[in-house]
């Protein structure tokens, strides 16, 4: 009678949401060791610009993660993206990159265009990560994050 009584309340407690059961996140896609893979966010459209969108994505190769911003341009004229950040998330710690602010990125006329994988990259170790992208244009701020890339 006791262990049914605790089964209900335990049961109880848990709709109220007065205790918590604790999961592990899962990951978007796990790159096992001597392997690549990459997880990008959806794409996002600039508001008033229909022909411009972008998405962030975490990368792992053999020796490095790394992180980017990716720009398309399916307009006529070339897009100049007022500023571009890029950072990124260790096992849930926000990371500021060194050199992951672009300003006046031009992406050409029909095209696609990545920020440099160099400039805000690491040396792979075992993790999970997310890449924090944003794009600022004068009437358009975005921040968008990639799924998670658990990294073994």
């Amino acid at each position: 009678m006791r262990h049914m009584f605790r089964l209900f309340m335990t049961g109880v407690l848990l709709s109220a949401g007065l205790i918590a059961l604790s999961t592990p996140a899962s990951a978007a896609v796990v790159v096992p060791p001597g392997q690549a893979g990459s997880a990008c966010s959806g794409y996002s459209r600039v508001t008033g610009h229909t022909e411009w969108y972008w998405q962030t994505c975490a990368w792992a190769d053999d020796d490095e993660v790394y992180f980017t911003v990716n720009l398309g341009n399916a307009g006529d004229v070339a897009w100049s993206v007022d500023t571009i950040w890029v950072d990124y998330t260790r096992s849930g710690t926000s990371i500021t990159c060194a050199g992951g602010v672009w300003s006046n990125f031009v992406v050409p006329a029909h095209s696609v265009k990545s920020t440099p994988t160099a400039t805000c990259a690491i040396p792979r170790r075992s993790a999970a990560y997310t890449s924090v992208g944003q794009v600022w244009e004068s009437t358009y701020h975005v921040e968008q994050h990639s799924p998670v890339l658990q990294v073994e």
